[in-house]
């Protein structure tokens, strides 16, 4: 029984003594004959303390479970008390957000036919299953979300619907960031095309994996109003991609590999931007083949050159950038980047870099065809003369930005990867002497009176230390040194103000190999002191944009 004054369990009181119970039976067996009431009498007594034995120790056993269950309450919550004094609860969640995108970065969300995903696979559904504060925040960051990779079994009797609905909730909570998705069939999402819509959704970037998955399926995302923005490793037969009622509405294309592509653009009339990457010149079509180009709206192009296929060197005279260049017209043309994608110094870069002679008379043509004006040109480890870089920026007198970036070239061993011809590839001398006088504001050595791009406000350069003339370079840079308060820098470039060149506002310099001469350094930090961005960048550094 529980005490009315404590609430706790009351021993029970026995009715008989254990010890005199014993003498008594005892007793009893020495007597012949002997009393049988006597021996239910004690019975009784024995059997109903039995029970009441029973009953204390029920009690008593449901006080210890009690107790055992608040006990590893409290420990449990000792614990959690303990994590909420952890260092990482004291991060603000703009900085536990850029963890969880430096992790999530790179690894797709993997939705697997079998049953085990890859070990970065399901990284947001394993970071959100934490703790409730990490899920909010991870379920809040749509770029988790948008990096999808499908792995499908081949297996006709397999069906995909099990993982619909994670890929569905992953659509969800991506909302309106970039969506990039692996292998996108039809056949592998037939819920998606019953009326399923993407009202946020603004860039879709497809990737196909295997050779033989078939090409996208890009009309799943005809529901989508305000996506402007496709990349893709492929696109589907022009009957297919008619389908795609979006392409009217897509200003920036990125496309990846062959020539093919280029003759499905003009089924996107409204194009603004078109990355052409890792241009692949393993086939070539004849000159006749593709078909002219005439994209109206197309003010950046970007081309990113690759061999592609290692040992493939058969490009140096015909290669798909000259045929891409005689084909096209693009009145609207304001921003030229070339750029080599095999640029850093290990033997399967050096096989895989674009070595194709540059296309002068190509380029030439194609201005004049097109009769637009650069504002902004980017050379990225291409090789061409330095006579031919000039005569390219002749042409665009409006030019405002402009960045070339060398290879330091001892650090390239082209002998072992030999042109079709048998010569040995030798990257051109750019930023020589020649380029640099040119560029001078007023002693340029040209006929004309007028400097090399006058507009010229903003200039990268990664030079090969080996050729560099520092002096050159900051004669050059002082000589477009302009600025309007700075009285005693314009008496000083008066012949420049005569030639009404525009004033450089920013000039960022690597040097590679070696340092840049001192007292050509304090120079141009004198000049930074007085206004222009300057910076020196050092080899170590990420390349960036102007």
């Amino acid at each position: 029984m529980a005490c009315p004054n404590c609430g706790g369990i009351k021993p029970y009181a026995s009715r008989c003594d254990p010890e005199n119970v014993s003498a008594r039976i005892n007793s009893m067996l020495r007597t012949i004959p002997f009393s049988s009431s006597s021996a239910l009498r004690i019975r009784r007594d024995v059997e109903d303390d039995i029970r009441g034995f029973d009953w204390e120790i029920s009690q008593l056993r449901s006080r210890l479970l009690y107790l055992e269950e608040l006990q590893e309450l409290l420990s449990k919550h000792d614990e959690q008390l303990k994590s909420l004094s952890a260092p990482i609860r004291r991060l603000p969640v703009e900085l536990l957000t850029r963890i969880f995108v430096a992790v999530c970065d790179g690894h797709p969300i993997t939705f697997a036919a079998h049953a085990r995903m890859e070990r970065f696979g399901c990284l947001p559904f394993t970071l959100a299953s934490v703790c409730s504060g990490w899920r909010q925040i991870v379920i809040d960051i749509p770029r988790l979300w948008s990096n999808l990779k499908l792995l499908w079994a081949h297996s006709a009797s397999f069906t995909h619907s099990h993982l619909e609905q994670s890929l569905r909730l992953c659509l969800v909570r991506s909302k309106s960031y970039a969506l990039s998705i692996g292998d996108l069939l039809e056949a592998k999402f037939p819920s998606l095309t019953s009326g399923k819509s993407f009202p946020l959704l603004e860039t879709l970037e497809v990737r196909h994996y295997r050779a033989g998955d078939g090409l996208p399926d890009l009309f799943l995302f005809n529901s989508a109003p305000r996506l402007h923005s496709l990349k893709t490793s492929q696109l589907p037969p022009p009957e297919r991609l008619r389908a795609f009622t979006p392409r009217n509405q897509i200003t920036n294309l990125e496309v990846i590999y062959g020539w093919s592509v280029y003759a499905e653009l003009h089924n996107f009339p409204n194009l603004k931007s078109l990355v052409y990457a890792e241009v692949d010149h393993e086939f070539v079509p004849g000159p006749e083949e593709p078909p002219w180009q005439t994209l109206p709206h197309l003010s950046m192009v970007e081309f990113q050159m690759s061999t592609c296929e290692a040992g493939h060197e058969e490009i140096s005279q015909n290669h798909l950038l000259k045929l891409l260049i005689d084909k096209l017209t693009l009145p609207s043309l304001t921003t030229l980047a070339i750029k080599n994608l095999h640029k850093r110094v290990d033997d399967d870069s050096v096989e895989r870099m674009f070595k194709g002679n540059w296309p002068h008379q190509a380029f030439a043509d194609f201005f004049q065809r097109s009769a637009c004006s650069l504002s902004a040109l980017h050379l990225d480890h291409i090789s061409l003369p330095d006579t031919d870089l000039c005569s390219l920026l002749k042409l665009h007198p409006c030019l405002i930005e402009l960045r070339v970036r060398e290879i330091r070239r001892k650090d390239y061993d082209f002998a072992p990867y030999p042109l079709d011809d048998g010569t040995v590839f030798q990257f051109q001398d750019l930023i020589t002497p020649l380029l640099l006088t040119t560029l001078h504001a007023f002693n340029h050595g040209l006929t004309s009176s007028s400097p090399l791009v006058p507009k010229l406000q903003n200039l990268y350069f990664a030079a090969d230390g080996d050729l560099f003339d520092d002096v050159l370079f900051w004669k050059m840079v002082v000589s477009r040194w302009v600025p309007n308060s700075d009285t005693s820098s314009c008496r000083e470039n008066a012949s420049a103000s005569a030639t009404r060149v525009t004033c450089l506002r920013s000039v960022k310099l690597r040097v590679l190999g070696r340092a840049l001469r001192e007292d050509v350094d304090l120079k141009l930090r004198h000049l930074k002191k007085a206004g222009l961005d300057f910076a020196l960048l050092s080899e170590g550094k990420e390349d960036t944009e102007i």
